[in-house]
């Protein structure tokens, strides 16, 4: 029976907290109506707050320290060290 014809009582009893159907068997939006878990951004974060917003700084850093030492070992005997 497809779920366009069944009633909204139906629906909630399938698919929401302690329904018939398996976890394995719900659409990620449906897993989450049924767990109280809220939809990702479209950023993939869940909280509001953001967060992550340092990563890009340190992924910078990093890169660039990797440059300077790669530089450092490639002109070691240039630098007379």
């Amino acid at each position: 029976m497809a779920d366009s014809s069944l009633s909204a009582s139906e629906l909630k009893r399938r698919y929401h907290r302690g329904g018939s159907i398996p976890d394995d068997q719900l659409t990620s939006a449906q897993v989450r109506a049924r767990h109280g878990i809220p939809s990702n951004r479209d950023d993939f974060a869940s909280s509001k707050g953001g967060g992550g917003g340092s990563f890009p700084i340190a992924a910078t850093l990093a890169v660039v320290l990797v440059v300077l030492v790669l530089f450092f070992l490639m002109n070691k005997e240039t630098l007379g060290l």
